[in-house]
């Protein structure tokens, strides 16, 4: 398995355990607008950092193949029109959604990813 795999399979695999814990928190406490606004920011990160990393492989194909400089944008402007998306969606729905904790959902994926690098860097260390 490669470690691009290994990585992708686990981010997604801790990221919906988070989210299970985030929709079990939802159905207990009381304070389901935080927790709403916390499961779209997480949503969208995973979004944003499985897109980063396909567009980055597609990139480092044309990059192999070609043999030139120029390659193809790594999906930019992509990312931030889904994040303004979440955004959207907690001004449409202001009773539903908190706005400002999707702020602390957006980095949940990139500090798993760094997680899972450490992990997948002392597995190879002890073998």
């Amino acid at each position: 398995m490669d470690s691009l795999h290994f990585m992708r399979t686990r981010i997604i695999l801790l990221t919906v355990i988070f989210l299970s814990l985030l929709l079990i928190s939802w159905f207990i406490f009381p304070f389901q607008k935080a927790i709403a606004g916390l499961m779209i920011g997480v949503i969208v990160s995973l979004y944003n950092i499985l897109h980063l990393a396909r567009r980055l492989r597609i990139a480092g194909e044309v990059a192999i193949a070609t043999g030139s400089l120029q390659t193809p944008g790594i999906g930019m402007m992509n990312r931030i029109l889904m994040i303004c998306a979440a955004f959207l969606i907690a001004i449409q729905f202001p009773e539903l959604v908190d706005f400002r904790m999707i702020f602390l959902g957006l980095p949940v994926c990139y500090i798993i990813a760094v997680i899972v690098q450490l992990w997948f860097l002392r597995i190879e260390n002890n073998t």
